[in-house]
């Protein structure tokens, strides 16, 4: 099926729409930015007093908002907050392909993890990915009433949320139609979009980036990947390829090309370098890295200054151009950068101006179902409206 959450059958178990855009404009604002009142949706929303009341009167018998306790002023009569039910509203379901695993989660409204199941992967064709994703998403849909939506996030290019373009990780050359074929196989609207598209989404709605206007992620890890969001909007790019291919310049390698952020802060090349410099033996991994540069091993300690210096580089670049108000550093390999204060925090403040020298720093949890969370906020955008 196509999907339309506004056409969903409550008897069946599956959350129904909210209605038209001025509902959905105003469970949205609820959802993201907390209780107001009737008069404060009007100001903010630009709607008519009746409008407004019309609406949270509709909202508020389906279920999907509730009335708090009412709030003294100095002039007037009390105001009556609304908030959204998150406890008995709308579940999502969220799902984090990898190259081997299958991460699920059930999240309400408001992005809070119910539950969570994680399944090997025993192929990456893409009939085999299909049903890893339907197995735990069906049994998590049986389990928890009145889901709306499903999301599906992976390493690769998607266009429109719907069509997988390419996907490295996957081993998928060609274009696949993967959310048309999941929702023909589970009944349920489905969303799909690159893996840190989808974090950086729900960062954004409910994590640490909704206080800002115009933030970045950058991750390190196995793959490299930088999200922008400018003005409250996702950077996404003509060709859906904004951030993710890996291909920011960072300086010059040793043959005298580009040396771009992919070729320097992935995993490979870190443990490439790492070998051709003598600090590991071949066939030591990260955690060995790790182990020497816990005992102030020198050639580990400049194996990750040098990398805290190019990712500082890297993160001159996107304010330069972009101007946040805060950058956001996660990957599983973002502990080696910051095992090396202040290497990183210096170089990006000689590569900056001063009036940028207030960027805020943050770090994501090292927790890899806000990867889960972030799609399920695919599924929850969808439902509400962007």
């Amino acid at each position: 099926m196509q999907g339309d959450p506004t056409s969903t059958d409550t008897a069946s178990g599956v959350a129904r729409g909210l209605g038209g855009e001025n509902a959905r404009a105003v469970y949205r604002d609820l959802l993201r930015f907390g209780p107001r009142s009737r008069r404060d949706l009007t100001t903010r929303l630009g709607m008519s007093a009746p409008t407004v009341t019309r609406l949270t009167r509709d909202l508020l018998g389906e279920g999907y908002l509730r009335t708090l306790e009412p709030v003294a002023r100095s002039k007037g009569r009390p105001q009556e907050p609304l908030d959204i039910e998150e406890n008995l509203g709308p579940r999502f379901i969220g799902v984090k392909v990898t190259a081997d695993e299958i991460h699920t989660v059930v999240t309400t409204v408001r992005g809070n993890a119910l539950e969570e199941l994680v399944i090997p992967l025993g192929g990456t064709d893409p009939g085999t990915v299909e049903d890893a994703i339907a197995e735990p998403a069906a049994a998590l849909a049986e389990a928890h009433p009145r889901v709306a939506g499903i999301g599906v996030s992976l390493g690769g290019r998607v266009a429109e949320r719907r069509r997988v373009v390419s996907s490295t990780m996957l081993g998928w050359p060609q274009p696949h139609d993967l959310a048309d074929h999941l929702e023909q196989r589970l009944g349920l609207p489905v969303a799909v979009d690159n893996d840190l598209a989808a974090m950086v989404h729900g960062l954004h709605w409910f994590g640490l980036g909704r206080r800002y206007r115009s933030f970045c992620v950058l991750t390190i890890g196995a793959g490299v990947a930088l999200g922008t969001v400018v003005e409250g909007r996702l950077v996404t790019g003509h060709s859906h390829l904004a951030g993710v291919t890996e291909r920011l310049p960072v300086g010059v390698g040793p043959d005298g090309a580009p040396l771009t952020l992919g070729d320097a802060a992935r995993t490979r090349a870190v443990l490439r370098r790492a070998e051709e410099r003598g600090v590991l033996a071949p066939g030591e991994g990260m955690a060995r890295l790790r182990e020497k540069l816990a005992a102030a091993d020198p050639g580990a300690l400049e194996l990750c200054a040098e990398l805290a210096r190019i990712v500082a580089r890297a993160v001159a670049a996107v304010v330069a151009l972009v101007d946040p108000e805060a950058i956001v550093l996660g990957g599983e390999n973002i502990d080696l950068v910051r095992a090396v204060d202040p290497e990183f925090e210096q170089v990006l403040r000689e590569a900056t101006v001063p009036a940028q020298h207030g960027l805020v720093i943050r770090e994501l949890s090292t927790e890899f179902d806000q990867w889960a969370r972030g799609a399920a906020v695919l599924a929850i955008q969808e439902f509400v409206g962007p």
